[in-house]
């Protein structure tokens, strides 16, 4: 254990060291005061939809029978809930197991010290399990105490939410450590980086079948037609008992209510058993394959995708449009991509989440809700553009914002050619806003054709997710200038860096904003056409107005951050 600690010493010091520096402990301050303050956002929202629940009268049978389906109802949101944190774990352990224990650039120091095959496992485990794990924990929390909260649970039940959350993360990270080991082993050495393309399809199977597994769309078949009983047995629908999300949502219900019974026990221990256990075979696993996998992992890759000639065709055509400097760096950034397999391989996750996104508005029966048809159509179009907007967010965090990084230590040469940094980061600007424009467009619009709303919904919620786009991607290439790391290689790490998060609360406070300020206009409009009658003048007035706002804010959020990253990169020293 002594080992272990040495091992993550340096870690360790570096993070109370940044500190001790007033630079980085302002820096440090400010991103803890906004992760606050999006924390409060996720628990007040939460603990609204459970509370909003609660209020409904679904059935106006029994008050016993209408608390129960209540609690069952909140039961399976919880669930659904956790087991999206199981899937976004998986894949996030998987991707940093792969830089953590094989493309690190300390590894070869590490692996020359007098410490043990164990204790660098242990110690790169651990690191690995932070890193992939800090995000759930912090915005995860909030969804648990809001459960508790809306059921004036005692504090029996918040000591058993770190209980049930360390094991719950400890599974995944061991399941995660365990397929990139035998992925790594099992592959030729040159093609080290192509595992992502089968890891991105496997997870993007797991992630559907998860999803699946829940069948969300049972909670709408309470109509008023069906029986009590039918009702209950859609809720308590087989929920695949031997899933860990299942485990942990078992002892958070039951604890909620004050006593774990006996299954809450078996539960919890189901947790911690299967959670220590995949770490002990992940450790066996280590001893056996680690350091020939670590062997082969050092060879070079071959990229012959990226020389094909569909690429290069694809690469000519994209580039066309471009002046001569620009079309340059345009064909680099487009071939840089299309080798590197670790980011065009996540766009068959991508298919997969797009797919899942429409494929649970196809299957929902809406019709069969117990609510006002109007409302809930209606409602649903609405909050669709905020998701679709959270979706691109998502994207654009991954690939738009480290694209300025990317350069990497050649910076310089950008610097010195004949290109302006204007041009270079408006080329980054139009080649990301181009694609994420098109997946946006292909959400809003197939779920407005499953919704079948007015043509009026369509060309408001096509027009807004087009500028929502635009100032997503602005502020991704801007900010991305404005808080540059050409030292880190791996993409994700800039994601998860100061800038990184800075740009993901920005960027959803903005989405936040633009939704809000909709709601008047959307809500006007509706209700006009519900009821059929035309607009009046003073109506028109304020829907013009609040829709120039939510134009001049996206547009101060498309330009602001690029004169920003602009100004920056040129007074940047290198």
């Amino acid at each position: 254990m002594s080992d272990v600690i040495l091992l993550l010493w340096p870690k360790w010091r570096s993070a109370l060291n940044s500190g001790r520096n007033r630079k980085e402990r302002s820096k440090n301050m400010f991103l803890a005061v906004l992760a606050g303050v999006f924390c409060l956002a996720v628990y007040f929202a939460f603990y609204y939809l459970l509370n909003y629940i609660e209020t409904l009268n679904l059935t106006g049978q029994d008050l016993q029978i209408e608390a129960f389906l209540r609690f069952e109802i909140n039961r399976r949101i919880l669930g659904m809930v956790v087991m999206v944190f199981l899937a976004i774990l998986i894949f996030s352990n998987i991707i940093t197991s792969l830089t953590t224990f094989f493309l690190s650039d300390d590894l070869t120091l590490v692996g020359a010290l007098p410490v043990s095959g164990d204790s660098i496992f242990l110690a790169r485990f651990a690191e690995m399990m932070v890193e992939s794990s800090w995000m759930i924990v912090i915005f995860g929390t909030p969804v648990f105490v809001a459960f508790g909260a809306v059921y004036q649970a005692d504090l029996w039940y918040y000591l058993h939410i770190p209980l049930v959350m360390i094991p719950f993360l400890l599974i995944p990270a061991g399941v995660g450590v365990m397929v990139t080991m035998l992925l790594v082993y099992a592959f030729p050495a040159r093609r080290i980086r192509d595992i992502l393309l089968i890891l991105s399809i496997v997870v993007a199977g797991i992630l559907l079948v998860l999803l699946r597994m829940l069948q969300p769309e049972k909670l709408a078949s309470s109509t008023a037609q069906m029986e009590v009983i039918e009702i209950i047995r859609s809720l308590q629908a087989p929920q695949q008992e031997w899933m860990p999300n299942f485990w942990a949502v078992e002892t958070l219900v039951q604890s909620v209510r004050g006593k774990l019974s006996e299954g809450g026990v078996l539960f919890l221990a189901l947790l911690w058993s299967t959670g220590l256990a995949i770490g002990g075979i992940a450790l066996l696993l280590s001893r056996a394959l680690y350091p020939e996998s670590f062997s082969k992992s050092q060879e070079a890759t071959r990229t012959i995708i990226s020389r094909s000639g569909p690429v290069n065709r694809m690469v000519a055509f994209v580039s066309r449009p471009f002046s001569t400097a620009t079309r340059q760096i345009v064909m680099k950034d487009l071939r840089v991509f299309m080798r590197d397999t670790t980011q065009w391989s996540q766009l068959f996750l991508l298919a997969a989440l797009v797919v899942i996104y429409i494929f649970n508005f196809r299957v929902m029966p809406l019709s069969r809700f117990p609510m006002n048809q109007f409302k809930l159509m209606n409602l649903l179009c609405y909050m669709n553009i905020g998701l679709a907007g959270f979706v691109v967010t998502a994207l654009s965090v991954r690939f738009v914002f480290p694209m300025v990084s990317q350069e990497g230590r050649a910076f310089w040469i950008i610097k010195s050619s004949p290109l302006s940094l204007r041009g270079f980061l408006w080329s980054k600007f139009l080649i990301s806003s181009v694609p994420l424009i098109i997946i946006g467009e292909v959400l809003i619009l197939v779920t407005n054709y499953i919704l079948e709303v007015s043509m009026t919904v369509w060309w408001i919620s096509a027009i807004t997710i087009a500028v929502m786009t635009l100032a997503i991607c602005g502020m991704g290439v801007g900010l991305g200038a404005r808080f540059p790391r050409f030292n880190i290689e791996n993409p994700t790490k800039v994601a998860t860096s100061f800038g990184g998060v800075i740009y993901m609360i920005l960027t959803m406070s903005i989405i936040g904003v633009v939704v809000i300020l909709e709601a008047t206009p959307t809500y006007m409009y509706f209700m006009a056409e519900y009821r059929g009658v035309p607009l009046t003048m003073e109506q028109l007035g304020i829907i013009g107005g609040l829709f120039s706002v939510i134009l001049l804010i996206l547009s101060l959020a498309t330009f602001v951050p690029m004169r920003i990253g602009l100004k920056w990169l040129e007074n940047m020293e290198l």
